[in-house]
């Protein structure tokens, strides 16, 4: 078993009145340098404002480089959107990018593909471990009676979700929990 390291119990650099500058992300370089003896030359060069990102990550330090390819044209014949589309896709898979590529060729080839919503929410599925089925179906029963206090609890972590139903499937077994959310997202807590 590995000890606890003498910096186990030291806390991330953080800055209650303004976290998210450059400075605040070299302070957290710095830290993270010192405690890992890792180099984060290239993850301190970014072209975005951190000021722009409080509510999308927390202790930010920098960029993670990811190589981008592009594929398409995709033809799209949709409610909302209509016109042969270029796709970026973030990878390091090799060969993904030419695979896509050769899919969406041969779907607008095929005259395009048209698309609709169905629905609009955001989802969570955590797994819950239970002896059988027949407790798994109990388990569902269970959350269907208690829906309005799940509901209740999952809306207490965010100020903007809005939990609409949870699916639970005992074969699985994994609830769904389904939520309208702007832009953040709903903690479910199990």
């Amino acid at each position: 078993m590995t000890q606890p390291s003498e910096h186990a119990r030291e806390r991330i650099p953080r800055d209650a009145a303004n976290d998210y500058t450059a400075e605040q992300a070299e302070r957290r370089r710095a830290f993270v340098e010192e405690h890992s003896g890792a180099r984060l030359d290239h993850v301190g060069q970014y072209s975005c404002d951190p000021a722009t990102l409080p509510g999308n990550i927390e202790n930010f330090l920098g960029v993670a480089q990811v190589p981008i390819g592009v594929a398409g044209p995709l033809r799209i014949n949709g409610e909302h959107a209509r016109g042969d589309f270029y796709v970026p896709l973030a990878t390091t898979e090799g060969t993904l990018v030419a695979s896509y590529n050769r899919g969406m060729r041969v779907l607008s080839e095929s005259g395009g593909v048209t698309t609709t919503v169905v629905g609009d929410s955001m989802q969570r599925a955590p797994a819950f471990v239970l002896p059988d089925a027949l407790r798994a179906r109990e388990f569902g029963l269970w959350v269907d009676a208690h829906l309005d206090q799940i509901r209740s609890a999952a809306e207490a972590t965010t100020r903007a979700g809005r939990l609409t139903h949870i699916t639970c499937t005992p074969s699985a077994p994994s609830a769904s929990f389904a939520a309208t959310t702007p832009r953040v997202m709903l903690r479910v807590r199990t």
